[in-house]
């Protein structure tokens, strides 16, 4: 899965070798669950095509609210798949003065204990 970032969706790309999810950019798209519904059942699909280690990371820049529920959705497949026996490692990307971004980075490690969350700043 590859799709480019746009104005208004971030990039967000699935890989083999090695095993990562990339989601980047800004993320307030005019329809959320047309744009994140494609990614949320491929999500939803990986306890049935892989058995292996999946590389998460996110840098976001901007995100709305109804975006926040969709990456919510996409963190629950995400633990389903570390449930499925798989482990899952989340590298939560944000700018050091992005307090907002770093805030919502805690959020989701708060609700999502099980899955291996690390946070880095940068400039």
């Amino acid at each position: 899965m590859n799709i480019p970032a746009t104005e208004r969706t971030p990039a967000i790309t699935l890989s083999n070798n090695p095993f990562r999810l990339m989601i980047s950019g800004e993320s307030f798209p005019e329809d959320v669950s047309a744009f994140y519904g494609e990614v949320i059942s491929a999500i939803g699909e990986l306890p049935n095509t892989h058995k292996e280690k999946l590389e998460v990371e996110v840098a976001l820049i901007y995100i709305n609210s109804s975006s926040i529920k969709a990456l919510y959705r996409m963190f629950e497949g995400l633990d389903a798949y570390r449930q499925a026996g798989n482990e899952v490692q989340v590298l939560w990307k944000a700018e050091d003065d992005d307090d907002i971004m770093q805030e919502l980075g805690e959020d989701f490690k708060d609700r999502f204990q099980t899955l291996n969350f690390t946070g880095e700043q940068h400039g």
